[in-house]
């Protein structure tokens, strides 16, 4: 098995893995947050496929993918967020600045997100097979990023891997508090 196809089948399975924390689970289910965070299982689907979709895009062409992404805006003055959020034990609600990457919009349905997950799947699959792996576009400027980084494509699928595993841990605990259902474990 070649390099591209471990990251696509790795991507595969734990993409799975978040959606099959959505099985069986009524809309009102998957919009519901259970825990003492905002997500909800439809909101993380959301997020997931919009994050993997940007960061193949950054892969492709770099940090103009980002366009006007509220996390990304320069305009965001993060060292008065950040300010703001350790006056108040890490909380960013009360801030001017809204992160809107988890909000879901009526028309956002459980079959519409997980249609909207295999379809940046199957992007990102084209992508994988295509792109130079070891091409690096400069970040875009954030305060999480080391100044003056640059990423490969290989580093951004790894990056993608991670951030879904991530989510896909988030949403086993926040199903396991909706009905009780684990999905892994």
């Amino acid at each position: 098995m070649s390099e591209r196809d471990d990251l696509i089948e790795t991507l595969a399975r734990h993409r799975g893995f978040l959606l099959q924390t959505a099985e069986g689970l009524t809309d009102e289910q998957a919009r519901t947050s259970s825990t003492v965070s905002a997500l909800s299982i439809a909101s993380l689907l959301k997020h997931v496929a919009d994050t993997e979709e940007q960061w193949m895009d950054f892969a492709v062409r770099g940090a103009e993918a980002f366009g006007d992404s509220t996390v990304y805006d320069a305009d965001v003055d993060w060292e008065a967020v950040d300010a703001e959020a350790a006056t108040n034990d890490g909380d960013w609600s009360d801030s001017d600045w809204e992160d809107t990457r988890f909000v879901l919009t009526d028309e956002e349905t459980l079959e519409v997100l997980r249609a909207r997950v295999a379809e940046v799947a199957a992007k990102t699959e084209a992508i994988l097979r295509e792109v130079d792996l070891d091409v690096t576009h400069p970040l875009p400027e954030a305060p999480w990023f080391d100044a003056g980084a640059s990423w490969s494509a290989r580093r951004v699928a790894l990056h993608v891997i991670a951030e879904i595993s991530q989510h896909s841990g988030h949403a086993d605990i926040i199903r396991e508090a909706v009905d009780g259902q684990r999905t892994m474990g």
